[in-house]
């Protein structure tokens, strides 16, 4: 352990470096922003805001950054304490206690808008946030102390204690060098979560244990047990596809609530109830009946709000829930079982469109792209030596953990060939193609909400015609992250710049967009790849677009007094649509749409041959054994049909490779039989 702590330290300070350059940014907000969506993709809390002027010149009160929580009306605070020397080092606990003094000085500026106004600058992003955080005071019910470090703390600090701040509960939550790697390079999608239910056991029925991989139980959860779990577990408890589902459609449910408020007796009756999974359930047999005593890593798959709705009538209308009981089915399922947790997801919300937006890792679209980012190589710019890739990171890590086991040579060899500056996660793919897309506002709601919205606009393409994301789409993809980190780049030495960076490069991005497309012409993307670079008459574009757009945003009469917030209203897009954007210096990077919709047609048909024969090759891998076994099943369950036996059988026998539309029969029965087979 201690021989890969230090090599994960040294490659996250590397890292972290470079991106500070990258970036243009101070490294210890590199470091925060890098964990930050870390902690967020793995549930931790929703989307969050970075304070880059959040620091007391004198040292006496800090905040680097804050989530809020409107789903169970909790505040989370942000303190960092960063190394950037070689060798990793200790973090004391009095480097702990001061961090937390700073953060709890900062929320006691809060007081009255007079303090408020007198200790912040009022056009800082510092002062910003103390004015959201002051606005949404009687809503905050929990606060959370957030430490984040690069070092190492030792087992008996992560348990730090607070007393309640002005009624609110407290606690501090201790990020330190050895709990990010774990949970970074556990392959686990968030940390291992341990409920225990000894104290008030769940009375449950076994349903189905017949094999050891999947377990089914029936449970009746009492509603203020399921509030006290979703007010100590927040987001955590809620599977991605859910918790992206509350974020974009509401969290509370009118009909759900009224129920609970003034017809609680039948709440059981009216209810669906949820639908969860677990990877462990402790059961023990008592006088009165089978019970649950702990579960790990329970995940809500459906009932996300339910769960809400309870929590806020609960909290807010102080509703009495003791005659309020939620039904709930439960699958223990182990670690090798995880196309099972895919299907009960997309299963228990079909019904609605969470699963339409099931654009996790294994998704073909995250697939196909980070194929293409091996793949294809982008021509050299200047300063570079030779051919390099846009690294796709499809899965958190991926990029640190290609380069943790080696060293030397070697690793000098795949930062050239994959250079941190060509970085793309699927958030930043999200951000970029929806601000390509005119879609601004849904960018500036942060990283998860603008995810959940791509996610849906993306899958419904995929299952109209995949074919549109072919080699065409990722050079577009590739040349949009271009301009998109050449004005980040940009803007940071303008003198009418002081924050919000993130919403004002998307918004130019988006306005130039809009205004290149009202008259039918698109980016020369194979300009734009050959030469790898931006063209400065571009950058001077969305740079006059960038100043304009912060004076709107910073306006003294403007509607909604954080800039941040208003960012996300539709209003201000409609208001930044007006701003003039004389695109003829430009016209020479420009092609008709005509040209892109002949270029696209090739493209599509190009893709359309690759997938039948990525798909071929796909089936022509899997052993005879397979084959055989999903012919078992077929009959064992009188389901096989002359057409599909007659296409395992050229399966089988290898010597002839199965058609595009039989590879096609092929892949569905895999998909539908996997699980079974599996277990054969």
């Amino acid at each position: 352990m201690n021989e890969q702590l230090t090599e994960y330290y040294t490659s996250l300070i590397e890292h972290i470096k470079v991106s500070s350059d990258v970036e243009s940014r101070m490294i210890e907000y590199e470091y925060l922003s890098y964990i930050l969506e870390l902690l967020s993709d793995a549930g931790q809390f929703d989307d969050y805001n970075i304070i880059e002027d959040g620091r007391d010149g004198a040292g006496r009160w800090l905040i680097d950054g804050y989530s809020f929580d409107e789903n169970n009306f909790s505040l989370s605070i942000f303190g960092t304490i960063i190394s950037s020397t070689p060798e990793q080092s200790s973090l004391s606990k009095r480097e702990i206690d001061a961090v937390l003094k700073k953060l709890q000085n900062f929320l006691k500026k809060l007081a009255t808008p007079e303090v408020l106004y007198n200790t912040f600058e009022p056009s800082s992003n510092c002062y910003y946030a103390a004015q959201f955080i002051q606005n949404n005071w009687s809503n905050i019910e929990n606060i959370r102390f957030i430490i984040l470090s690069n070092r190492l703390a030792s087992d008996r600090m992560k348990e730090v204690k607070l007393d309640n701040f002005d009624d609110k509960v407290c606690s501090v939550n201790l990020w330190d060098l050895k709990r990010t790697f774990e949970l970074e390079f556990s392959r686990k999608e968030r940390e291992e979560m341990i409920i225990d239910f000894s104290d008030s056991p769940i009375s449950c029925l076994i349903a189905n244990q017949k094999n050891e991989e999947e377990k089914s139980i029936l449970a009746v959860l009492p509603g203020e047990q399921l509030a006290k779990l979703y007010q100590q577990w927040g987001s955590r408890l809620l599977e991605q596809n859910v918790r992206s589902f509350l974020q974009h459609k509401g969290k509370v449910n009118k009909g759900i609530k009224a129920t609970i408020l003034h017809e609680p007796l039948h709440f059981f009756a009216y209810n669906n109830g949820l639908t969860t999974i677990a990877s462990q359930a402790v059961i023990k047999e008592t006088s009165t009946g089978t019970v649950i005593t702990q579960l790990k890593d329970l995940q809500i798959v459906n009932g996300g709000q339910t769960t809400a709705s309870l929590y806020s009538a609960f909290i807010k209308d102080k509703a009495d829930l003791s005659n309020v009981s939620v039904q709930m089915k439960l699958t223990v399922i182990s670690d090798n079982t995880q196309n099972l947790v895919s299907n009960i997801s997309r299963y228990a919300n079909s019904q609605n469109k969470v699963s339409d937006a099931d654009l996790f890792s294994n998704h073909p679209f995250h697939i196909r792209l980070e194929e293409f980012s091996r793949r294809l190589w982008v021509p050299a710019k200047t300063g570079q030596k030779g051919l390099t890739h846009w690294f796709y990171e499809r899965a958190r890590g991926q990029y640190l953990d290609a380069q943790l086991y080696i060293s030397g040579s070697k690793k000098k060899q795949f930062q050239l060939v994959n250079p941190r500056s060509q970085l793309l996660t699927k958030t930043d793919v999200a951000k970029i193609m929806n601000s390509w897309n005119c879609l601004p506002y849904e960018v500036s709601k942060g990283a998860q909400k603008n995810f959940a919205i791509f996610a849906e606009l993306i899958n419904k393409q995929w299952e109209e015609d995949d074919s549109i994301f072919g080699e065409r789409y990722y050079r577009k993809l590739v040349c949009y992250a271009l301009v998109f980190r050449a004005l980040e780049k940009a803007i940071m030495p303008e003198e009418w710049y002081s924050g919000f960076r993130a919403n004002i490069v998307t918004y130019a991005i988006a306005r130039l967009s809009s205004e290149i497309n009202k008259h039918n012409f698109e980016l020369n993307i194979d300009l734009l790849w050959r030469s790898s670079s931006v063209s400065t008459s571009i950058i001077q574009l969305l740079l006059l677009l960038s100043q304009k757009i912060n004076e709107l945003l910073q306006a003294n009469d403007r509607p909604i007094g954080n800039p941040s917030e208003y960012a996300k209203r539709v209003n201000f897009w409609d208001t930044v649509k007006k701003i003039d954007c004389d695109i003829n210096d430009i016209k020479s990077l420009l092609i008709t749409i005509e040209e892109v919709n002949y270029s696209a047609i090739k493209s599509q048909k190009t893709q359309k041959i690759e997938t039948g024969i990525s798909l071929q090759e796909k089936v022509m891998r899997v052993s005879k054994d397979v084959w055989q076994k999903i012919e078992d099943i077929l009959h064992q369950e009188d389901k096989a049909t002359v057409s599909q036996i007659s296409i395992l059988k050229i399966a089988m026998d290898h010597k002839k490779a199965p058609s595009e539309k039989q590879a096609m029969v092929l892949e569905n029965l895999l998909n539908r039989y996997q699980d079974k087979v599996e277990k054969l």
